[in-house]
């Protein structure tokens, strides 16, 4: 009884920002025959004011979209299959048009796109892959043709996880999009949705159905990495002479802010999705360096990732500390002595994360590494090498003029023992540098005291 009379409101310009959610709402209520009927035609309105100059109404707009997609898709289980189409094409090229660099409208949290392809994916899987994530990551372009598209490519890669995740954990249908909850404090209620961080491998692609369209992905990410890397990784480093000196807030604005964003999702996104076309080396060394950039949430989420390797994947541990340590002594000098400091902290972090992973012998841990790291098995380094790999950053440490440097090198040493004791290898002809310089320091010091003064004792 509302609806015609309400729709026909809704067009007059006063009026729509008001009535636009009332014609959704008695939309969404309606019953199937009565929403088939009329949604189309209000879609048609929602998806012409999507570019409106005045921001509230093309939002206004979006979230009835949002919502009206959800009813169709979710509650109402689509058309045939050419109306579906046609409907869901319409939808699609408002929103990404084809060609574009950015998506309509602008200036809209990234999530609602998210979920929209979300709503999508549940009924139509195939569609939403090839029609919707595979164009927003730039599946098939070739490294000469592609280019970064910050927003996009943020909301293809969060969807493509989002969908997987949601497949893997057998969530079932999403729910209808809510208006957040305001609390009597003023703050809005989230709840707070808890993501697999195990990685997505062949095998579980195969089981979620997504087998055909993981590999695509993976070979996106591989090239989007390496391009983020090449415009705002390495020269956003804080040991490059460009950055010195410069405020974080000053240098990340303007075409940088969505790329470090995108930058951010690309890391957390690892190890959930391990990149196709690095070594793991080239991951290892890239991770290590963004553990040194001038965004702060960059450097957590790369540290993060590089910790997650080291306990969840046996066969990393070896290339993800030598990595560390070979980052170390190329990029990080005495000449920044707290970003020396902080390096060798990581690193002792990740000495006693290991230690601690041995240490907890956490078999289903251990048997999800392996079967996570067979797409990228290579020989493993003997972990006795890397260990003296390590000594020998911690002796150079060592000699540095502060105390709390030559502090944090004495604690490598002894966190190094620890390891070696934690995994059991053999003591054999080598010893440790710790064990060495306990030995020795009594004979070296009696060998110079003479030389001393009574003041410098």
């Amino acid at each position: 009884m509302l609806y015609q009379t309400t729709f026909d409101l809704s067009s007059r310009k006063k009026h729509s920002l008001a009535l636009y959610p009332l014609v959704t709402c008695l939309l969404c209520v309606s019953q199937k025959q009565f929403f088939l009927n009329n949604w189309h035609i209000f879609l048609q309105n929602c998806l012409s004011h999507l570019k409106n100059k005045d921001p509230k109404m093309s939002r206004v707009a979006l979230e009835s979209l949002y919502r009206l997609l959800w009813v169709y898709i979710i509650r109402i289980k689509c058309e045939s299959n050419t109306v579906t189409q046609s409907r869901l094409l319409s939808i699609v090229s408002a929103l990404f048009p084809k060609g574009s660099r950015s998506v309509v409208p602008r200036d809209t949290p990234l999530n609602i796109f998210v979920k929209i392809i979300q709503f999508i994916a549940q009924e139509r899987l195939d569609f939403a892959m090839k029609e919707i994530i595979y164009d927003l990551l730039c599946v098939g372009k070739s490294h000469k043709t592609f280019t970064i598209n910050p927003e996009r490519m943020n909301i293809g890669l969060r969807a493509f996880l989002v969908i997987a995740d949601s497949l893997q954990q057998k969530d079932g249908e999403p729910p209808m999009p809510t208006t957040g909850i305001i609390m009597p404090s003023g703050n809005t209620l989230r709840v707070k949705k808890i993501f697999l961080n195990t990685t997505l491998t062949d095998e579980e692609a195969k089981v979620i159905g997504m087998s055909m369209y993981y590999p695509q992905v993976r070979k996106a990410l591989d090239n989007i990495l390496r391009h983020l890397d090449k415009e705002v990784g390495r020269s956003m480093s804080m040991t490059s002479v460009q950055m010195c000196n410069k405020e974080p807030e000053d240098m990340i604005t303007g075409e940088r802010k969505p790329k470090i964003d995108l930058f951010r999702t690309c890391v957390a996104a690892i190890p959930r999705l391990i990149p196709d076309g690095m070594s793991r080396q080239e991951l290892i060394e890239l991770l290590a360096k963004l553990t040194n950039h001038m965004d702060e949430e960059l450097r957590g989420l790369a540290f993060t990732t590089l910790q997650a390797l080291m306990v969840d994947f046996p066969e990393w541990r070896e290339d993800v500390l030598s990595g560390f340590v070979y980052f170390i002594a190329r990029e990080v000098t005495d000449v920044h002595p707290t970003l020396l400091d902080n390096a060798v902290k990581m690193l002792l972090q990740l000495i006693i994360q290991w230690k601690q992973a041995v240490q907890s012998n956490n078999k289903s841990h251990d048997t999800q590494g392996s079967t996570n790291s067979r797409s990228l098995s290579l020989e493993r380094t003997p972990p006795l090498a890397v260990l003296h790999v390590v000594e020998g950053l911690a002796l150079v440490v060592l000699c540095s003029c502060r105390p709390a440097t030559r502090k944090l090198a004495v604690n490598v040493l002894k966190e190094v023992r620890a390891l070696h004791t934690t995994l059991g290898i053999g003591k054999g002809d080598e010893e440790l540098a710790i064990d060495v310089m306990d030995r020795l320091s009594a004979s070296v010091l009696e060998s110079f005291i003479h030389l001393t003064g009574a003041d410098q004792v």
